[in-house]
């Protein structure tokens, strides 16, 4: 779940997405990226992946959105599917949404932090989404979400789950929510693996991309 989202660099296990979810936020842009392992009658068809990254993206933010602020929106919705045989099918489509929670903070780089659980753990390894744009009002002693915004994060994170795991459409059977690991032990999987997530925890405190502040001017 990182920000590099113009092209998948890497390649997931076969039948595997990578989504991307982007936008702007004041003068910068962000994005957020996920994986999901599709199951599948035969080859995926185009038109399922356009309804599958569609509903992906209407469940991004239906439940997210309200936990960032008014400043942000959400511009593009982009699916990279690997197919059997080394192949990939694309999807994307534009998307309005706007965040509905109160005005946003004034730095660009300030974000809420979620940690997807999962079954397995190593050092260093744990995926993130770190959601952009955090609201005022959701915000205490300058560094923390309030006990309030916790809750309600951790639940719509708790749904966002959910819903990304009922996911089907036509010759999408089923949808599992998850992370790939490229790498072990100093070296590249071949092929990389697909781990799905069973949870969500949302931190305290605010976590930052200092990227979305833009290049150091001399």
């Amino acid at each position: 779940m990182y920000c590099d989202f113009e092209v998948a660099s890497r390649r997931g296990p076969d039948n595997s997405v990578r989504v991307a979810i982007s936008g702007s936020v004041g003068p910068g842009s962000w994005a957020n990226v996920f994986y999901c392992q599709l199951a599948t009658s035969s080859s995926i068809a185009q038109a399922d992946l356009d309804f599958w990254l569609d509903a992906f993206a209407d469940s991004y933010e239906s439940n997210f959105l309200p936990d960032i602020g008014t400043g942000l929106t959400t511009t593009l919705a982009k699916a990279v599917l690997f197919t059997p045989g080394g192949g990939q099918l694309s999807s994307s489509e534009a998307r309005t949404g706007t965040g509905s929670g109160g005005t946003v903070v004034a730095n660009d780089a300030t974000c809420s932090v979620i940690s997807w659980l999962t079954a397995v753990y190593w050092r260093g390894g744990k995926p993130r989404t770190y959601l952009p744009a955090p609201g005022e009002g959701m915000i205490t002693a300058g560094n923390s979400l309030t006990a309030g915004q916790i809750t309600a994060l951790q639940a719509d994170a708790a749904a966002f789950l959910t819903a990304i795991n009922a996911l089907t459409h036509g010759t999408i059977t089923s949808t599992a929510f998850g992370f790939v690991s490229f790498r072990s032990g100093n070296a590249e999987r071949s092929p990389s693996i697909f781990f799905p997530v069973t949870g969500a925890r949302v931190h305290a405190r605010l976590g930052t991309q200092r990227r979305r502040l833009g290049r150091w001017i001399p």
